[in-house]
């Protein structure tokens, strides 16, 4: 093992930014998690499968509403900024909120009026539908949280993003507690807690980025087109990529039922980590991703991606004995089955944190496209292969399925852009087509 890279890796900027925005978002998800080891422990397992189905509807609301607007913001905001352009990042900031808040608004009220519908025709729960009328009005909360790092991180602020998103954790782990205590917990407050406690980060994180708002110089010309532009395709990306693991829940929930939903749900929260891993990287990378213009920038990236990739993989192993021991201690012998179902997900989110890692220099190729319609296939194929094997193989087919399908992107993505860099054909974005 190379620890003289490792020690001078740890050195460079982009590490020790990372590595912040990474600790910081596990402290926050251990609080999560704290959070959801306590409303397990308080509901049935039939309650806990409804309160997964819920919060994974509130994720994908909150991804719908988002349009992939966040990363296209981050990515025009962070080149207005690198070209000392405040007013024009300002600018991206402001229509971004502006494009978020009406489309957020519009599909929280088709949500909340369409939840009968979805709970007794969809998923044949009559008992979720309250459930998914608190999901519409999370979709819109946890949206604009997410946009207000997003725009922390355009400015650097890095510590700020992590201290909001710290207090928004605590709060719903103290909320949560404190309704156990007062023996008001339930599966309706299980989930008012998750989807109302983000609008408290979002008042204090308005505070933060309160100034620069306040200016009022001239708009930039098609701003709006110019962003939706490019946000379409990531929008079918991020989606797609919000959704690809929850599609086994769901399939679970209407193909079983709730009690399976619960004991899949689990596993899936506990390999909430990954999802964290790939936001952090987003976060700090894709600024600088984004202006790669030479062969060796994306040869040295992926060199240095796949042995961080390497060293991360060899930390999970122990994750992966120690699994079954972990689940019976803190949830008990009645999530059981949950264990082979995480070894799974475990193994098939390591594969897709390398495959979201590799592909993130086809932003600079300009190529979003390629990624979405990768997305799109991987998900019409996980859909198919959810409905042909559960009635087969119950509850543990889709995490199977999962595992396949991200071992397929990650060679194609590899080989793809691999191909290219050997070849000398990447084809990189002109900076021109940047400044709107």
């Amino acid at each position: 093992m190379n620890f003289s890279y490792i020690i001078n890796l740890g050195k460079s900027q982009v590490m020790r930014h990372l590595t912040l925005v990474f600790t910081g978002n596990v402290t926050a998800a251990a609080l999560g998690f704290l959070a959801i080891l306590l409303i397990s422990r308080k509901l049935t397992i039939s309650d806990f499968g409804l309160f997964n189905i819920a919060i994974s509807i509130t994720l994908i609301a909150s991804c719908i509403s988002n349009l992939g607007i966040d990363t296209v913001m981050v990515r025009f905001a962070s080149f207005y900024l690198y070209e000392k352009k405040k007013n024009e990042a300002t600018q991206v900031l402001k229509v971004t909120l502006l494009i978020k808040v009406i489309i957020g608004s519009f599909l929280c009220g088709i949500l909340f009026f369409s939840a009968n519908f979805l709970s007794t025709k969809v998923f044949h729960l009559p008992g979720l539908t309250p459930l998914i009328k608190l999901a519409a009005f999370g979709g819109l909360s946890i949206s604009l949280l997410n946009y207000l790092k997003s725009s922390l991180y355009v400015y650097q602020l890095f510590k700020k993003s992590i201290i909001l998103q710290l207090f928004v954790d605590f709060s719903k782990l103290l909320i949560v507690m404190i309704l156990i205590f007062s023996f008001k917990m339930n599966v309706f407050t299980a989930v008012a807690a998750f989807v109302f406690t983000p609008l408290l980060g979002v008042t204090l994180g308005f505070k933060q980025i309160l100034r620069p708002f306040t200016s009022e110089k001239k708009p930039i010309t098609n701003l709006v087109r110019q962003l939706l532009s490019y946000s379409k395709w990531v929008f079918v990306s991020s989606t797609c990529k919000l959704i690809f693991p929850y599609i086994g829940l769901f399939m679970i929930a209407k193909l079983l039922n709730s009690e399976a939903a619960g004991i899949y749900g689990l596993a899936l929260h506990l390999t909430y980590i990954f999802p964290i891993i790939i936001y952090s990287l987003q976060s700090v990378l894709l600024p600088r991703v984004s202006n790669f213009r030479d062969t060796t920038q994306f040869q040295k990236y992926i060199k240095d991606s796949l042995k961080i990739s390497f060293y991360a993989g060899l930390s999970i192993i122990p994750i992966i004995f120690f699994s079954r021991k972990l689940i019976l201690v803190f949830f008990g012998v009645q999530y059981l089955d949950s264990v082979s179902i995480f070894k799974w997900l475990l193994a098939s989110n390591m594969i897709f944190t390398i495959s979201s890692i590799i592909h993130m220099p086809l932003h600079s190729m300009n190529k979003p496209h390629l990624i979405a319609i990768v997305d799109v296939v991987g998900i019409a194929v996980v859909a198919l292969g959810c409905y042909s094997l559960i009635p087969v193989f119950g509850v543990l087919a889709p995490a199977v399925v999962v595992f396949i399908i991200n071992v397929c992107i990650l060679v194609f993505y590899s080989i793809y852009i691999l191909k290219r860099i050997n070849n000398g054909t990447l084809i990189y974005q002109d900076r021109a087509l940047i400044d709107l």
